[in-house]
């Protein structure tokens, strides 16, 4: 076992001093590391972008609710028909006048035309009548000739009478006219036929008056006098 010297002890010099032997050198130190450059200084950065707005978005509202459906109400069912066992009633016989039979198969219909009040003849006789009176002749022929062919004795009876009876009021008229242009004798004929004229002016009116009447009883026209100028 070596023992190692003391180191630095006071009153003795280093080994090598003094001695032949060269003194141990210290070795060199390492060169240095190349230094890095330092990366440049960061670009400033760029400001903060502006705060953007968006429109707010509205939404559509929202449908209202659905009411509620009111109640359906379903038809009442129809009776059922009766079964075809079920008979009608049978209708109650007619009676009829003592001693007549019941007419065939029950009620029928009357005729055509049946309870159509049929047109009075009365009223177009009166009607002639009337009209003669003011317009003469002119309506006495008009309803002569409408009225003789239909049959109605009666009819015919009192238009032909008022036809006669205008004429002979036209031809007093139209003597009086003549007359009148005589001189002297003229004045005097022609003041009795327009007498004349006068009276059976109302003779005619008297006629129209009591036609109704007459012609439902049955009578003849109410013309105190005439002249049968037509057959």
């Amino acid at each position: 076992m070596t023992t190692l010297p003391p180191e630095d002890q006071p009153g003795r010099e280093p080994a090598g001093h003094g001695s032949g032997d060269p003194a141990p050198t210290t070795p060199p130190a390492p060169p240095a590391p190349p230094t890095v450059p330092q990366a440049p200084p960061a670009a400033p950065t760029a400001p903060p972008a502006a705060p953007q707005f968006q429109a707010p978005q509205y939404q559509a509202p929202a449908a209202p609710p659905v009411p509620p459906q009111a109640p359906q109400y379903q038809q009442p069912q129809q009776p059922q028909q009766p079964q075809q066992g079920f008979q009608q009633p049978q209708q109650p016989p007619h009676y009829g006048a003592p001693g007549q039979t019941p007419p065939p198969g029950g009620y029928q219909q009357p005729p055509a035309g049946y309870g159509q009040p049929a047109a009075d003849p009365a009223t177009n006789v009166v009607l002639n009548y009337w009209l003669s009176v003011f317009f003469s002749w002119i309506p006495a022929l008009i309803f002569y000739l409408i009225d003789k062919d239909k049959g109605d004795q009666r009819v015919y009876a009192y238009q032909r009478d008022n036809l006669n009876f205008s004429l002979l009021r036209v031809g007093v008229g139209v003597v009086t006219w003549i007359l009148a242009l005589i001189p002297y004798i003229g004045f005097i004929f022609g003041f009795l036929l327009g007498i004349g004229s006068l009276v059976l002016f109302i003779f005619h009116i008297i006629a129209a008056v009591k036609a109704s009447d007459g012609f439902r009883r049955g009578e003849q026209p109410g013309f105190i006098f005439n002249i049968p100028l037509v057959k």
